[in-house]
């Protein structure tokens, strides 16, 4: 899933090779409010990051200024890379811890500083109720990363009474999800998940409880998913 420098000279290969730019933009978008969350939290403050791969923004999330970290991803071979990855950079295991598990068996946690949410509400059967899950580990900040649909104008649908409609901005498409085996950067096969609109993302996100919510700005520069609004990195505080 992404381009390690093992050494110099030593790249790892990745899935696409547009997948570089979709992790350099991400960073390059919530760096500088992950950075501010994380300094305002001080020496001990500390991170989560919710599916986390390979751990890669577990790195990053050190060197803007995290304490700890915590990485968590429901698939067990990504956090053996994981793990693998930080000892073979010699970090420590209280600094980069990783861990397998569902993100809905989280809710109980102490809270973090900073979360990230990134390439999971889209992969999910109940994306919202991950997002409370998020809410509930959120002390300081959380930067939620998703696909967004194309779908722009509001939804006609039936609501009870003939030839009576409503219409709705927020929607989201349905796709059912091969099995992890057919596809292999999908974080968990064989389920269908939802893929929110613009708007449908925003309305989950104050549903899920978050007080504050603010799409973060692209640089025109940027990978053309986030410059066109076909992907979106959003800032949600308590």
């Amino acid at each position: 899933m992404y381009e390690w420098e093992l050494e110099p000279g030593l790249r790892t290969a990745v899935l696409h090779p547009e997948l570089h730019t979709v992790h350099d933009t991400r960073a390059a978008i919530l760096g500088p409010v992950v950075r501010d969350a994380l300094a305002r939290a001080g020496p001990d403050a500390t991170a989560i990051d919710l599916a986390c791969s390979e751990g890669w923004f577990g790195h990053r999330l050190l060197e803007w200024g995290a304490a700890s970290v915590l990485g968590v991803d429901i698939r067990a071979e990504n956090i053996e890379r994981a793990e693998m990855l930080r000892d073979h950079f010699g970090i420590s295991p209280k600094r980069l811890a990783f861990e397998t598990a569902d993100v809905y068996e989280l809710a109980d946690r102490a809270p973090f500083d900073v979360v990230l949410c990134l390439g999971l509400v889209y992969h999910l059967e109940n994306p919202v109720g991950a997002l409370r899950v998020a809410r509930e580990l959120t002390r300081g900040v959380c930067v939620i990363e998703s696909q967004l649909t194309e779908q722009a104008e509001p939804i006609v649908h039936g609501w009870g009474v003939s030839g009576e409609f409503e219409s709705q901005p927020a929607s989201w498409a349905a796709w059912y999800e091969p099995r992890q085996g057919e596809h292999p950067i999908a974080s968990h096969g064989g389920i269908v998940s939802f893929i929110p609109n613009r708007a449908a993302l925003l309305d989950a996100l104050s549903a899920a409880g978050f007080g504050r919510v603010e799409p973060l700005p692209v640089a025109p520069d940027e990978n053309v998913q986030y410059a066109e609004g076909h992907r979106i990195v959003v800032a949600a505080w308590p």
